[in-house]
């Protein structure tokens, strides 16, 4: 038997307020509108620290894990075709500007995009999302920022929006200034600089 995955966006939003409303059977009802991690393919669009935290995660609970990288991983076609979910972790580059077409992802699948809104061609995210081609979205970023108030992904219920904060946490900021006080006693004393970007 072969189970398809299936989303609604808006089902987490029904459940949500059901719950809130104390309507417990009518959240209930949405349950076959939800599914795991496990079992489906996820794709990771780079591979730097966080994907490669991750992966070993994803595993764990079950998740084919597929990786690309510009210099290691499987295909990066092949990985958008076959994933059920793809997760973006690259810098916006020349390069890699509008390297993802959401058209191109396996239909029902779910997008991630907490590293730059310029990686996605919006357009035909915004198109697939409304169409039903993809399931969901999650985005922390936008190509332009902060994006239109009229902007069509803020308006679709299968697409959750964060304002560009997936990194800022109290944790990050504290790392951040210890680099950084790392870098100028580096810097101070003659020494090579720490996490450089050359």
């Amino acid at each position: 038997m072969k189970i398809v995955f299936h989303f609604d966006g808006s089902a987490a939003l029904k459940t949500k307020v059901s719950v809130r409303k104390g309507d417990w059977p009518g959240a209930w009802k949405l349950q076959d509108q939800f599914g795991e991690i496990g079992g489906r393919t996820v794709g990771l669009v780079g591979f730097g620290a966080v994907p490669k935290l991750l992966k070993p995660m994803l595993e764990a609970i079950g998740a084919k894990v597929l990786y690309w990288s510009r210099s290691a991983g499987t295909d990066l076609e092949l990985l958008i075709r076959s994933s059920d979910i793809v997760s973006l972790h690259l810098p916006l580059t020349a390069q890699t500007e509008g390297i993802l077409d959401p058209r191109k992802m396996k239909p029902g699948a779910i997008l991630i995009n907490t590293a730059r809104g310029g990686l996605v061609k919006e357009q035909s995210l915004v198109a697939a999302l409304q169409e039903g081609r993809l399931a969901a979205a999650g985005l922390d970023v936008f190509a332009e920022e902060p994006p239109r108030a009229d902007h069509p992904l803020l308006a679709l219920p299968n697409v959750v929006c964060a304002p560009h904060l997936a990194w800022l946490t109290q944790e990050t900021l504290e790392r951040s200034l210890v680099a950084a006080l790392d870098n100028v006693e580096r810097l101070k004393a003659g020494a090579s600089l720490r996490d450089r970007v050359a």
